[in-house]
């Protein structure tokens, strides 16, 4: 805030940009330094606000919409250029869009609901900071976190319902087909049946063999 721009007698709000280049309107004598008084071009006057915010009151113009050539139409051109730039980089749109099916899209999600709840936490410390009410920015870092939690259990439901469960019926049938066809190929390939009842003999006993299983079911965790 500038020292040397004097406020009106009698205003009970102006209109500053704050350090995060928001505009909010806030009593005289709660301005900082920080605080960049919003200044209007045509009377060289801060804007101001008399009475109680939402009564009808008295304060400055406000200016006319801004003209194409003017500093307000190029920040808004520069500001949707950026949220284009933003858009095409997201990840999970950028995943969505490529591959819609994958599971990616779901770990892409997670990530961004990490990502907001991370922001929701700054946004409180800093609002804690400055003196301000943040129940409304812990509920929403609550909803964040709890959107955190679901999409993660989502995602291991999703995860375990594509892994192959070796103790299922439908599993020891497949086995069991491919160790017939395997036994198949023993003979047209013209395997002698004492030798090929040792080699089933030695199998089963491998398969049978609990160290087998934790191997196989490790094996499908590998990536």
């Amino acid at each position: 805030m500038s020292t040397r721009i004097p406020i009106p007698h009698g205003a009970t709000r102006v209109q500053v940009k704050d350090e995060y280049g928001k505009l909010i309107w806030k009593k005289p004598s709660e301005l900082v330094d920080k605080d960049d008084v919003q200044i209007n071009p045509k009377t060289g006057e801060p804007y101001v606000m008399y009475g109680k915010p939402g009564s009808p009151s008295t304060s400055s113009p406000i200016t006319n919409p801004a003209s194409p050539n003017s500093s307000s139409a190029v920040n808004l051109n520069s500001l949707q250029q950026r949220k284009k730039t933003k858009v095409k980089s997201d990840k999970v749109l950028g995943e969505t869009k490529t591959n819609p099916d994958s599971e990616h899209v779901l770990t892409q999600v997670l990530v961004g609901l990490a990502e907001e709840s991370a922001s929701l936490a700054f946004e409180r410390e800093e609002a804690e900071r400055r003196g301000e009410k943040t129940s409304q920015i812990s509920l929403r870092r609550v909803n964040a976190l709890r959107a955190v939690g679901d999409t993660w259990l989502k995602k291991k439901e999703i995860m375990s319902s594509k892994s192959i469960d070796l103790e299922s019926k439908a599993f020891k049938k497949v086995f069991g087909h491919i160790a017939e066809t395997f036994r198949k190929a023993c003979d047209e390939a013209g395997v002698r049946p004492e030798l090929a009842e040792s080699i089933f003999a030695v199998f089963g006993t491998m398969v049978d063999d609990p160290d087998w299983m934790n191997d196989a079911k490790k094996a499908m965790e590998e990536k």
